[in-house]
């Protein structure tokens, strides 16, 4: 390939985000054409190298050891090609290019997350900004920010990391909840020992679980998950209990089907922060 066209960005486009995808089939709502489509530029593209990029069949879709090279330099070319364009169109006083955000989900309904309103008033000016906004568990994020795929994402500080900088935004209260039909769904509002709560089933969070171990004391791991709305689903089944933030919780508090389990000294804050890459030039859609 001696020189890039448009054809061949489509392509490589097409390629990351596959990989990304894990495969043909996962990538086809994404990129909103056939699978059938995706294989044909696939096949193309390889051509178009000379080199084989990933191996599909039964065994599932995996990149080559060249094609793993080929995915590191397409996304960091990609990545500059769209921060360039917002350069070019900020030389002509016009906000453009790509804006990638990452959040850990579970936060539109807390009464102090920015980012709705940051958005609104970023689209009252002048832009040609396509916006992409992915929701992820807080290490992918970092891992993202990191790697220069995310702009910059919001979620909760749990440690320093090398290479990334972390602006205070808003603190979040998760208490401990169960559902209707659940044990302690009704009980009094007395005191009650760390040791009564481990004799229940637990939902673990998996990016958390050392925390939720530690803090209910678990004899028994009944259920894990990675997301809050998995959490809200096991917990409205009666059979847990387990975390989530309060103001997520809430309408389900208020309806009658969730229920906080009233120990004072379970329930806890986190402090979500605004997580950016230290020392890079931020495009000018970002700043």
């Amino acid at each position: 390939m001696n020189r890039v066209s448009d054809l061949d960005l489509r392509m490589l486009r097409i390629f990351v985000a596959v990989t990304e995808a894990g495969g043909f089939a996962a990538a086809e709502s994404q990129l909103n054409i056939s699978t059938s489509t995706i294989s044909i530029h696939m096949s193309n593209l390889e051509k178009r190298l000379g080199i084989r990029l990933c191996s599909r069949g039964r065994s599932g879709f995996r990149l080559t050891e060249r094609g793993q090279v080929v995915y590191q330099e397409t996304r960091q070319v990609l990545k500059t090609l769209d921060d360039y364009a917002g350069v070019l169109a900020g030389a002509k006083s016009l906000i453009a290019g790509r804006l990638a955000i990452g959040m850990v989900d579970g936060l539109v309904t807390h009464p102090r997350f920015p980012l709705a309103q940051a958005v609104r008033r970023f689209n009252q000016s002048d832009n040609d900004v396509q916006i992409e906004l992915r929701v992820a568990s807080r290490q992918s994020l970092e891992h993202d920010v990191v790697e220069g795929v995310l702009h910059a994402a919001i979620g909760p500080f749990v440690r320093e990391i090398t290479g990334l900088a972390f602006t205070p935004l808003f603190r979040e209260r998760h208490e401990l909840y169960c559902g209707a039909g659940h044990a302690l769904f009704n009980a009094p509002r007395r005191a009650m020992t760390r040791a009564d709560l481990s004799t229940y089933p637990a939902v673990i969070r998996m990016y958390h679980a050392d925390f939720d171990n530690a803090r209910l004391k678990v004899v028994r791991e009944a259920a894990s998950v990675v997301t809050m709305e998995a959490m809200l689903t096991l917990l409205l089944s009666g059979g847990y209990i387990g975390y989530l933030p309060a103001h997520f919780a809430r309408p389900w508090v208020e309806s009658g089907e969730l229920s906080r389990i009233a120990r004072a000294d379970m329930g806890y804050d986190s402090q979500h922060h605004l997580i950016t890459k230290r020392a890079s030039r931020e495009s000018t859609a970002m700043e």
